[in-house]
Parts: structure tokens; sequence; C-alpha cells
């Protein structure tokens, strides 16, 4: 290859793109990582190593696509990486377990085992970007704004922090749901019922967008004859992927086990909690049969681009249901697509929502994201991490500055989902209360309506 060759290759804003976000995860995955969640990916695949099955002994409290993951990540360590000890329960980390902020455990995972956790989410990012840049472009006819959209989900900031850092895996439920969305799109419906149940049985928020789906394919069919057909076909999808998952379950007894933290949540909540979580649930289940029915009624020339903004509006909605920071990852493909192909004026949504997510995160981890380089380094040492920790539980004159931040960040990110809600009614609140939709364009502000 000639040497002008690579020059102009390596211009390419893609690949700068790439390049300066993998830079970015690849500094942050070894020297940041947050105890308590990494530590239940080590004890879930020390229990599946040692032969048991995802519910055998305690540790894993989701649905069981992300075991089934983990277990795939376990088959490579083993055949491939040696990574040693995944961690160890360290006595000087033990003061942790008794902060106010329960979730700290004293077991600090290894430096390496902490690599080897995020690189599968790491690449899950990388295949949502390139997703979000196909569909950008597809939709725009655009190159810079298909690039411009791969900017705005690689250097997202909590989509960052939650591979490189915090190793949640909210970026694959966003897979799931974005492969979900572009089947039906090009009317795989087989298969795309598939991923649905797949992306419901990775975590809860997905099962919301079910009447969009199925409005989606009801006007797209409507007029051609083949409206039973491939409704029948996206029901068997889910249907059968949804059998496939839960079988090692039912055959076991386990199908109770699988949703208990869905429900033992709730049980668990205080008052005040539950009613949130009450009223949350509430606009949640309104939203989804409210933009199920608009899809259904919108016009078929229409209803691509009214499938892909209901989804939006519908699983934004969803994610009210809780303020933790990891769960917005799912609406920002949706928001980043809308922003580029509707109106530009939602990118104050994508402002307030990911960075509002990002400083929580941040505040509810704090000086825990360097327990793994204070046990297994010199860089610092675990007597100044506890006493930082302990600072910023006992604060300035007895305000608790963990939640006190924390809060603060997460009514943000509530208010900024919210508003994301609110500005997609806008137009169907102008045509009937023109002075609130008035109040709400000036707001908004001016966007580029742009016909996908």
């Amino acid at each position: 290859m000639k040497a002008s060759s690579v020059m102009s290759f390596s211009k390419r804003p893609v690949v700068l793109i790439v390049a300066a976000a993998l830079l970015i995860r690849f500094v942050f995955m070894p020297l940041l990582t947050y105890d308590f969640d990494i530590y239940h990916w080590a004890l879930i695949i020390s229990n599946i190593d040692s032969g048991n099955n995802l519910y055998d002994l305690d540790g894993y409290y989701y649905t069981p696509v992300w075991g089934y993951i983990l277990g795939f990540v376990s088959a490579i360590q083993q055949f491939f990486v040696d990574i040693g000890s995944m961690g160890i329960r360290f006595t000087d980390m033990l003061p942790l377990e008794d902060l106010e902020y329960p979730y700290h455990i004293s077991t600090i995972t290894s430096i390496a085992f902490n690599a080897c956790m995020k690189i599968p989410l790491i690449l899950c990012d990388l295949a949502v970007g390139y997703l979000i840049y196909w569909l950008v472009k597809h939709r725009t006819g655009s190159p810079k704004k298909a690039a411009y959209g791969l900017a705005l989900w690689l250097f997202c900031p909590v989509v960052l922090y939650m591979s490189s850092v915090q190793a949640m895996f909210d970026t694959f439920s966003a897979l799931l749901l974005l492969l979900t969305v572009i089947m039906f799109y090009k009317d795989k419906c087989f298969i795309g019922g598939a991923l649905f149940s797949m992306a419901v049985l990775l975590k809860f928020f997905p099962v919301f967008c079910i009447f969009v789906l199925l409005a989606y394919v009801a006007v797209k069919h409507r007029e051609d004859g083949q409206l039973k057909r491939k409704m029948l076909e996206s029901i068997l999808g889910m249907a059968v992927m949804a059998f496939i998952l839960m079988l090692p379950l039912i055959l076991n007894g386990q199908v109770g086990d699988a949703f208990s933290f869905v429900f033992g949540r709730a049980n668990d909540s205080d008052p005040m909690e539950t009613v949130y979580l009450l009223f949350n649930t509430a606009i949640a289940i309104l939203c989804a049969f409210f933009f199920g029915y608009r899809m259904y009624r919108s016009p078929s020339d229409r209803s691509d681009s009214s499938m892909f903004a209901y989804i939006l509006f519908t699983v934004a909605a969803a994610v009210l249901m809780s303020t933790t920071p990891q769960y917005v990852i799912i609406i920002m493909p949706f928001l980043i697509l809308y922003i580029l192909a509707e109106d530009r004026a939602f990118l104050k949504c994508w402002i307030i929502i990911s960075v509002a997510a990002f400083f929580a995160a941040l505040a509810l981890n704090n000086y825990s994201l360097l327990a793994s380089l204070a046990e297994y380094t010199t860089i610092v040492s675990p007597d100044w991490l506890i006493s930082g920790m302990q600072a910023l539980e006992t604060g300035i004159f007895g305000i608790d500055l963990v939640s006190a931040f924390a809060t603060i960040f997460q009514l943000i990110q509530y208010a900024g989902t919210l508003l994301l809600i609110i500005f997609g009614l806008a137009d169907l609140v102008s045509e009937r209360y023109p002075t609130l939709g008035g109040i709400i364009m000036r707001v908004k502000g001016r966007g580029a309506k742009n016909e996908a």
C-alpha cells in the first residue's frame, strides 16, 4: 500500500473516532473499576466453573441472558487466557462493607480479570457504534452525519464509563434492542421477534416496546396481504427464543429465580421508593400503549420514521422507572438517530442525560474505582482510599456528600429523560393546546426537521 493511501485512510473521520474512543477505553480499562458489580461477575463465573448453573448458588439475580454471556466469557478465559486469581478478599478493605452506601465489597478483583471482563463490553460498544453509523447513513444518506452519530455514541460519557470503568452490561441491552428494531425495519420479523426476547430476558425495559413493534408490522403490511403471516412470524420468533432461553430453567424448576431481581427489588423497597416505582411504571405502561396506538395510526409512508421515534419515546418512558445511571444507555442509539435524522434540538436531551448519568455514577462509586490499584499496585494505598470514602459519607456539617451529589445528578438525569418525552409530544400538544405547546417549543428551541 502506498504511503499516500495509508495517510488518506488514517485521516478518515470514522477511523480517527474509533481509534480515539478505543484509546480512552484502553487507558481506563485497567486503571479504574467499581468493586461491587465486577465482584459479582467473578462470583458467577466461579460458580459456573464449579459446575453449577446460574441459580444453584447465590450471586446471580438477573434473567438468564447475561449469565449465558458470562458463561461464554468464562469459556474464552479458560481456553485462551490465563488470568490467575479473579479476586482476593482483603482484610484491609473490610471497612468498605460498613459504609452507609451498601454496594461495596472487600473482595477486590484483579486488574487482569477487570480488563478481561471489559473487553466484551468494549467490543459491544463498537458493534452498536457500527449499527448507528449504518442506520444514520442509510436514513439520511450522509456519511458526515453517520460519523457524527458514531462519535455521539462512542464518546457518550455514560456509555464510555459503563463499559470501560464500571463494567455494566447495558451496552448489550442497547445492542439487542437496536438489532431487534433493525430486523423489523428490514422486514425480518421472525429474527426480530427472537432478538426481542433476548433483549427482554437480558434487561426488562425493552418489553414495553412490543406494542410499537407489532403496530409497525401492522402498518407496514396492512395493504399487501402479508399482515397475518408477518404478525405470526414476529410472535413465533419471540416465543421460540423465549422457550429456548428459559428451557434450562424450566427443566430445573428455577423460572421464579430468573425474575427475582425484578420482583425482589420492588418488595425490598421502602414505601416512598415503592410509590415512585409504581408511579413511573404506570407512566411507562401508558406511554407504551399510547405510542403503540400512535404507531398504528401512522401513515404508511412515514411508518419507518414513526417506528424509530416511538421506540425512542417508549424506552425513555420505561427507564423512568429507575434513576440508576446505566439504564439510560438503552436510549442512546435511538436518541442519536433521532437527532441526526429528525430533529437536532434533541441534542439538548443527549447532553443532559448522558452527562448527568455519568456524574451520578461517579458520585456513587468515587474512590472505590481505585480499589484494584490500591491492592494490586503501589500507586495508591488502601488506607487513603478508605479514609476518602469515609470522609465523603461524613460530609460537611453532617451532610452525606455521596448521597447528596448522586441524588442531584439522578434528578437531572430523570428531568432530561422526561424532557425527551415532552419534546416528543410537542407537536401533538401544540395541536390541542397551542399555549402549552408554544412553551414547550420555546424550551426545545429550533432544530433541523429532516425527512428521513
